[in-house]
């Protein structure tokens, strides 16, 4: 994969906080970052998966009535009301 290089800037606390993460793990600065955002992009495009999936099943009338919701929460042991 071809990669590109780019720059960012970061308040003194966050790169301390990075530093210590980095440290921790034996690795470089470069590859946490490089993990954090390849692992918020996962989450994001998840995320939107998701809402798209859940406005579908809306649009379909997939619905859960909300007293469904509330009996199932009282099934998990949780006082609803």
């Amino acid at each position: 994969m071809q990669t590109t290089s780019i720059s960012a800037r970061f308040d003194t606390e966050t790169l301390a906080r990075l530093d210590e993460i980095a440290k921790g793990l034996g690795e470089s600065r470069t590859s946490i970052i490089k993990k954090a955002v390849a692992n918020y992009l996962d989450y994001d495009f998840w995320f939107r998966e998701q809402v798209a999936q859940g406005l579908d099943d809306l649009n379909a009338g997939k619905l859960v009535d909300h007293e469904q919701v509330k009996d199932t929460i009282r099934e998990m042991g949780y006082s609803v009301d």
